[in-house]
């Protein structure tokens, strides 16, 4: 499928309760596209890749990424054929597994940079970029004084394993989501847009520019660096809210602020 030229997608981990089965995922790609959108992330839909895809195309709905796990990114001979089904080549990983990034200190993080770098550099000979999207935890100091995000993409190689900065968690860890972007800059091809807002009972997530986020920095660094996709992640409704009402708030509201 020819990929659309707007730069917004959603990401399907927000509406996961909405796809558990091929009818459900009709419906909700039906009022994705009534509100506007062209592009997702296929992120924690247990449906077969053909079933996916089938209904991505009756919907005319581009796959720009998806989201997999460890074990899937090992298993590189049934990963490749998972994207080539969804006519998709970005994936990351949503997140390291605990055995890696157990306190203190992450002391198995060199063991899994190297299983990331040899997976990624077989994806990457197939055509499939992998990336990797951070939470807060990455932010926490190693003995050398670096934080583990910062370790991680110093030590991946750069023409083989991608970044999926998400910038909430960037924030919430405590650094700057605009300043990130940049770091990775040439290596990421999707960035994950969440927002939150400070509410009296603590911090929830919300739509974007409905929160604290900088978002025109966040914009302007991802024009400088050539960012792609700006793949839209909710991943609790807000209080009052439906999900779906959420999505098309996010979309407007990105609509609003310049993005095509």
């Amino acid at each position: 499928m020819k990929l659309p030229d707007t730069q917004i997608a959603v990401t399907l981990f927000n509406l996961r309760y909405y796809c558990q089965t091929e009818s459900d995922l009709d419906k909700t790609l039906d009022k994705l596209c009534a509100i506007g959108y062209q592009a997702v992330q296929v992120s924690a839909i247990p449906l077969d890749a053909a079933v996916i895809r089938k209904q991505l195309d009756a919907h005319k709905l581009a796959c720009i990424a998806t989201h997999e796990s460890f074990a899937s990114m090992c298993d590189t001979a049934k990963l490749i054929d998972r994207m080539h089904t969804l006519d998709c080549d970005f994936a990351a990983m949503g997140s390291m597994p605990t055995e890696y990034s157990a306190s203190p200190h992450f002391p198995r993080l060199d063991e899994f940079i190297s299983i990331v770098n040899e997976k990624c550099a077989i994806l990457k000979d197939a055509g499939i970029r992998f990336g990797y999207h951070n939470h807060d935890f990455e932010f926490m100091k190693l003995d050398n004084g670096q934080t583990a995000l910062d370790y991680f993409y110093e030590k991946t190689d750069p023409k083989s394993v991608y970044a999926e900065i998400d910038v909430h968690w960037v924030t919430r860890g405590g650094g700057s989501p605009a300043t990130w972007i940049r770091k990775v800059a040439n290596r990421m091809c999707v960035v994950h847009f969440k927002d939150f807002a400070r509410l009296p009972e603590g911090p929830r997530f919300c739509e974007i520019g409905e929160g604290n986020l900088d978002w025109p920095e966040i914009l302007k660094a991802c024009r400088e660096t050539g960012v792609r996709w700006y793949s839209i992640e909710q991943d609790q409704e807000m209080p009052g809210r439906g999900i779906f009402e959420s999505m098309k708030i996010s979309y407007n509201n990105l609509k609003a602020m310049g993005v095509k």
